[in-house]
């Protein structure tokens, strides 16, 4: 698996994740969104207050209050998943 280099937040809630080797995919997040773990992100400064882990991109805390149960994070492996289906 490619090491993620570079993950930059889109405003129409994609991610634009960028790997060694020159490898780039365009991961939408608008439907993880609506789900529970990533409602806190509905919001468009949080979504692109991102922090790029070896293999995952993490949000920050939610809010306290907020519906989301703990920090969102996806994996590479939850990115590659989602697209084969």
């Amino acid at each position: 698996m490619s090491k993620m280099l570079k993950v930059t937040p889109n405003d129409d809630y994609t991610l634009l994740v960028e790997f060694e080797h020159g490898n780039k995919i365009i991961f939408n997040m608008r439907e993880h969104i609506k789900t529970l773990p990533f409602s806190s992100l509905e919001d468009l400064s949080r979504f692109k207050d991102i922090t790029l882990e070896e293999k995952a991109i993490r949000w920050p805390e939610p809010i306290p209050g907020e519906k989301s149960i703990y920090p969102p994070r996806i994996t590479v492996d939850n990115m590659l998943f989602t697209i084969r289906e």
